[in-house]
């Protein structure tokens, strides 16, 4: 099962995308502050981080920048409340795999969600015999 860790200040938020996705067959941890994310990060391994782009502690611009660092590969998704292209050109640039406007759309996190890991599943190579019979 894929790990998620979801941040966001806002519980409501969190608790509605926690149970959609855990529906969904993911696991999700959630942190409610920069804080507290990075103390989860550095405690165990997580496939997506969907993070917040204003926190109470930090911003998420401040937390991508700590999150590729501590963990490069992983992907990181932005939630914002703001579509400011100049924000998600600077976003994208410092490592952001996507970022999502809210109010976010149940569906659409969960085409986004999928997409990532299709794009980050290993392809399944077959095997062409070697002689016919």
């Amino acid at each position: 099962m894929k790990k998620i860790l979801l941040i966001d200040d806002d519980t409501f938020i969190c608790e509605i995308l926690k149970k959609y996705l855990e529906k969904n067959n993911y696991s999700v941890n959630v942190a409610f502050s920069g804080q507290s994310a990075n103390e989860l990060l550095k405690k165990q391994n997580f496939d997506l981080v969907l993070c917040d782009f204003r926190l109470p502690d930090t911003s998420g611009l401040e937390l991508l920048k700590k999150i590729k660092i501590q963990k490069p590969n992983t992907p990181v998704v932005i939630i914002t409340a703001y579509a400011d292209v100049k924000v998600a050109v600077q976003l994208m640039k410092l490592g952001a795999t996507d970022y999502i406007t809210k109010p976010i759309q149940q569906d659409e996190l969960i085409i986004l969600v999928n997409k990532l890991f299709e794009e980050k599943a290993p392809s399944t190579v077959t095997e062409i015999p070697t002689h016919l019979n």
